[in-house]
């Protein structure tokens, strides 16, 4: 029994141990989230932001929107370093990112806040393109949907989609779904 008892000890302790000259990671799992009310006035959402990697400067962050019932009702990913860099690969160089400075990000990136969809530039007719004067606006829609759900006054979570890019959704009122209405950035 005593036997039993060295070896089950011994096998406990290897799987605990790092081969010589390693390190464990300290690893990146943050979480940040915000209620908004959106796809149901009387009952709100949850807006959930998270960060998950072998460090915050390798994370792949998420954001993503669930119902007052836990349902999903959409869901982003992307690379910290895309959001805050732009896109590419993590150069080698990075600097670290401190779990302060990820909490701080994901804070800020889960509060979104409600806007109405008539705040979108009209799309004139004989435009062959949605355009704006400020901003370069592009959406998956053809003008006749684009306009019917800008009119509507739905409201619209609008959240970083990239560095300098913002996405805008809306509840379709006709299947019930999130869509995204526009994207729009420099």
């Amino acid at each position: 029994m005593r036997l039993f008892a060295l070896v089950t000890l011994a096998l406990l302790s290897a799987c605990g141990s790092s081969a010589p000259g390693t390190r464990a990671e300290p690893g990146c799992a943050r979480v940040a989230s915000h209620e908004i009310n959106w796809s149901n006035p009387g009952a709100p959402d949850v807006v959930t932001a998270r960060a998950e990697g072998p460090s915050c400067v390798q994370a792949i962050v998420t954001l993503s929107i669930r119902n007052a019932q836990g349902d999903p009702l959409w869901a982003f990913a992307a690379t910290h370093f895309a959001m805050q860099a732009g896109d590419g690969a993590l150069p080698e160089a990075a600097p670290a990112v401190s779990d302060e400075v990820m909490d701080a990000f994901l804070a800020n990136w889960a509060n979104i806040t409600i806007q109405k969809s008539t705040a979108l530039p009209q799309w004139r007719e004989g435009e062959p393109r949605l355009t704006g004067e400020t901003f370069s606006y592009h959406t998956g829609f053809d003008r006749e949907a684009y306009e019917m759900l800008r009119t509507r006054d739905l409201p619209m979570a609008c959240y970083a989609g990239g560095v300098e890019t913002v996405a805008c959704l809306v509840i379709d009122p006709f299947s019930h779904a999130p869509a995204q209405i526009v994207a729009y950035g420099p």
